[in-house]
């Protein structure tokens, strides 16, 4: 018997804008980072219009984003390197 122990990171992303006094969720983002620091990266637009009104602030955010799974992925990678 053996025990096979498996890392893994995952980020979950919303998306949301605030129109007519309610939240909407526009876009939903999972990230998946193994222990190889290689990320899966699933997206799904649920709103292009919305997505299209508020193209530079989902832009900005999105940015954001990639930037925390860029992080993640050295966060990773340091440790792989330490171990």
């Amino acid at each position: 018997m053996s025990l096979k122990i498996t890392k893994q990171r995952t980020i979950n992303a919303e998306f949301n804008v605030e129109e007519e006094g309610a939240t909407i969720l526009v876009k939903q983002t999972f990230i998946s980072v193994d222990s190889n620091a290689v990320s899966t990266v699933q997206e799904n637009l649920l709103n292009a219009e919305l997505y299209a009104k508020h193209r530079q602030e989902m832009r900005t955010d999105e940015r954001a984003l990639r930037d925390l799974r860029y992080k993640v992925e050295d966060e990773i990678l340091a440790d792989t390197t330490q171990a």
